[in-house]
């Protein structure tokens, strides 16, 4: 018998992702948008790094302006960091028609787990979710 997480899994919609894009190409639409040189751009963002480790280090969360960075620690000791994006980025991503990448599943966009639970079922008579 199959689980309601097989059904939200298959069904959600989800964002159709395309190749990353890497450091260069960041690196060179920042250098389009700024007066500043590639490597004025490469120094500042290895500078943050360095400097977000060394607060990261001291227990500390860090405001970034795009990101909030916030230490913690598991039971085996294990440091992790956890990233919580600016708001302005996420309310900027869901404008009304700002997304313009490709979803998977866009149909299904508001229905409830129980509707993708029936699609399934629909589709799987030989696997039913109870």
């Amino acid at each position: 018998m199959a689980k309601k997480i097989q059904a939200v899994a298959a069904y959600g919609p989800r964002i159709d992702l395309i190749e990353a894009a890497d450091v260069e190409r960041f690196m060179s639409l920042i250098t389009q948008r700024t007066t500043l040189s590639a490597g004025v751009v490469k120094n500042v963002q290895e500078s943050e790094v360095e400097t977000l480790i060394g607060l990261l280090k001291e227990g500390r969360p860090v405001h970034t302006g795009v990101a909030i960075f916030t230490p913690s620690i598991n039971l085996e000791g294990q440091i992790d960091v956890s990233v919580r994006v600016d708001k302005r980025i996420l309310s900027a991503l869901n404008s009304n028609g700002a997304f313009t990448g490709k979803l998977i599943h866009a149909e299904n966009i508001g229905k409830s787990s129980n509707d993708l639970v029936t699609l399934w079922n629909e589709e799987h008579p030989e696997d039913p979710i109870a």
